[in-house]
């Protein structure tokens, strides 16, 4: 099932899918997978974000928000970028949205800036 994973992958990076038509070939595959293997990889249930200062455990800003949540917020902003409502010409939310539906879980960023000692990190659990 990886090699199809993969496959759909290379299909949407040389173009000949759209990341819509990839999400709908990801989630038949998943949709098969369930029924054929009834043990699948974790998915991610929570988008966390925390941000620390050097030195500190304890974290200035701790955000945990449903994947659900963080997922439609992207469709959304999708919708609001496909009528010139934001400068990001180079951000593909739909992309972003396939990483977070089909990523698995774990820590996705992890930075530290020096110049002011703050460190952020977001992760999937």
């Amino acid at each position: 099932m990886e090699q199809e994973r993969l496959r759909i992958l290379q299909m949407l990076k040389d173009g000949k899918v759209t990341v819509d038509e990839a999400l709908k070939l990801l989630e038949a595959l998943e949709a098969g997978a369930v029924e054929a293997e009834p043990v699948e990889r974790p998915r991610a249930r929570w988008f966390k974000i925390r941000i620390t200062e050097r030195g500190q455990d304890k974290p200035k800003v701790m955000v945990n928000l449903p994947v659900g949540l963080v997922d439609w917020a992207l469709k959304t902003g999708n919708k609001f970028m496909a009528l010139g409502g934001a400068e990001m010409e180079n951000i593909d939310l739909n992309q972003l949205r396939l990483a977070l539906l089909h990523g698995g879980t774990g820590k996705i960023i992890d930075v530290v800036d020096d110049e002011d000692g703050t460190h952020v990190e977001i992760s999937l659990e």
